[in-house]
């Protein structure tokens, strides 16, 4: 009987290895869990983050398609659209999920420095929209400089003539 105690005595707890596997489990859940609060990221900083990363989409397009890729500012600065250039006019690039026409956020202005094209002025009604920067199909883009900015802050990025974008923070 006393040997009928102990078999019932080793069963009735838990073991080591029971434990740790139950505490590896908590612990990976919470891992999980804590990987998806991820703090809040100011408008600006989004904007600037996705239009890089749309810029080098553009650049590599341009590259691939042979043909030149621009971009647009629409609305004052509140948006922006990428266009190609075939049969001698600038179509906008709707086709293309990544580099579709996108809006800023509210308080999110877009303005370009050192601009190679202007608005064209013998087109009154704006219908033939032309980029105020390109990517070359060489990849001999001209350097320039976008700003995005609220009332807050600002953000500029540099596209170098080597085809590298930096970016600076400031007001």
């Amino acid at each position: 009987m006393h040997a009928g105690r102990t078999y019932r005595a080793r069963e009735a707890g838990l073991s080591l290895i029971e434990i740790l596997v139950g505490v590896s489990i908590l612990a990976t859940v919470a891992f999980a869990v804590s990987l998806s609060f991820q703090p809040a990221r100011p408008p600006l900083d989004e904007a600037a983050d996705r239009l890089a990363a749309r810029l080098q989409v553009a650049s590599e397009e341009a590259v691939t398609s042979g043909v030149p890729v621009g971009l647009v500012i629409d609305d004052f600065g509140a948006g922006y659209a990428f266009y190609r250039y075939v049969d001698q006019r600038w179509w906008p690039l709707a086709d293309h999920p990544a580099l579709r026409a996108r809006r800023l956020p509210d308080n999110v202005r877009l303005m370009v420095r050192d601009a190679m094209f202007t608005a064209n002025e013998d087109d009154p009604a704006g219908a033939a929209a032309v980029p105020v920067i390109w990517f070359d199909p060489a990849g001999l883009t001209e350097p320039f400089r976008l700003r995005l900015e609220t009332a807050e802050a600002a953000i500029e990025l540099d596209w170098q003539a080597a085809g590298g974008l930096s970016r600076r923070a400031g007001l």
